[in-house]
């Protein structure tokens, strides 16, 4: 602990980034042990972990386990990281929080619309609703969207929360958000499938976590794309941060975007076509368009910050 707190902040989230990967490695087996005789007999786990032809991927259950780890290692070194409390990191009731996390969604998913119009005027995609009945496609929307709140909620007050502002203790801003937003970017390739059978694997985390470094260099060319544009996603929820001082505006503006993202693979699919640079994927993240977007939602929010927050705070103090 004294060794964290006479290094940087940004060697404090490297280091923690190897325990936690250690850790879960070190327990990986244990949990497999735990998992395979559910793997066989609970329903639920057979369709969780997909079991078929007895075999299962633990790749998943890895992700899960890196992130318990995580939790619990942020906790554990919550001093050192200078994560106090929940208003520390940028969650705090002040006056405004729900108009914030509101405007942030409006706004995220207003420019996803804009994107879906655009695509569906050129004819790259059309209406094909995955969906039983009416009753069916209200309770997907309605889970989307609970998803949507607590993915935006949970990777924002880490990314930006957390490592975001462990690196502007060191490094200069342009520099911390760039920094942090590459890390975001990359761990979302951080994964790997790996078929497993039933038995005990001693060294299988640490096989999982090797396959996951090697999946990102081997197929580097192939995901490119999609880094730059999470990598620009980074930087627009960075910048949010800056300019509101919290994070409620960044939750509703990743919410929203992850809400939209899901429900255009739910109402539309997306024909294939020579211009998949300008129009990406069904993430939209991965085609110029997708990146302008991104830039233009970045100006948006200093218009959007400065008028709703700066001026209507000054006016109401002044």
């Amino acid at each position: 602990m004294n060794l964290l707190n006479n290094t940087k902040q940004y060697n404090k989230i490297l280091l923690l980034f190897l325990l936690i990967l250690c850790v879960s490695s070190i327990i990986a087996p244990i949990i497999k042990a735990f998992f395979d005789p559910l793997v066989k007999s609970s329903p639920f786990i057979i369709d969780l972990l997909n079991y078929k032809r007895e075999t299962y991927d633990f790749g998943k259950v890895m992700r899960r386990i890196i992130l318990a780890v995580a939790i619990l290692v942020i906790f554990l070194f919550r001093k050192p990281l200078m994560v106090r409390s929940f208003t520390t990191i940028g969650i705090k009731l002040s006056h405004g929080w729900w108009r914030h996390l509101q405007m942030g969604f409006l706004l995220g998913t207003g420019i996803f619309i804009l994107y879906i119009a655009f695509f569906l005027s050129s004819g790259n995609m059309t209406l094909n609703i995955d969906a039983k009945s009416f009753s069916d496609l209200i309770l997907k929307i309605l889970e989307i969207l609970l998803i949507a709140g607590i993915v935006g909620f949970i990777e924002e007050m880490f990314f930006r929360g957390i490592i975001l502002q462990s690196f502007l203790q060191d490094m200069h801003t342009a520099s911390a958000v760039c920094a942090s937003s590459m890390f975001y970017s990359l761990l979302h390739f951080f994964k790997a499938k790996l078929l497993v059978s039933t038995g005990f694997q001693p060294f299988i985390g640490f096989i999982v976590v090797y396959k996951s470094f090697a999946n990102i260099v081997l197929d580097f060319n192939n995901i490119l794309p999609s880094i730059i544009g999470l990598f620009l996603v980074g930087v627009v929820l960075s910048y949010t941060y800056l300019r509101t001082k919290s994070l409620y505006f960044a939750i509703g503006l990743h919410a929203g975007w992850i809400f939209l993202t899901k429900v255009n693979i739910l109402f539309f699919d997306h024909a294939r076509t020579n211009k998949q640079w300008l129009y990406g994927d069904s993430t939209v993240i991965t085609g110029v368009l997708g990146w302008i977007l991104l830039i233009i939602t970045l100006i948006l929010i200093k218009f959007v910050t400065k008028a709703s927050f700066y001026e209507k705070d000054a006016a109401r103090t002044g």
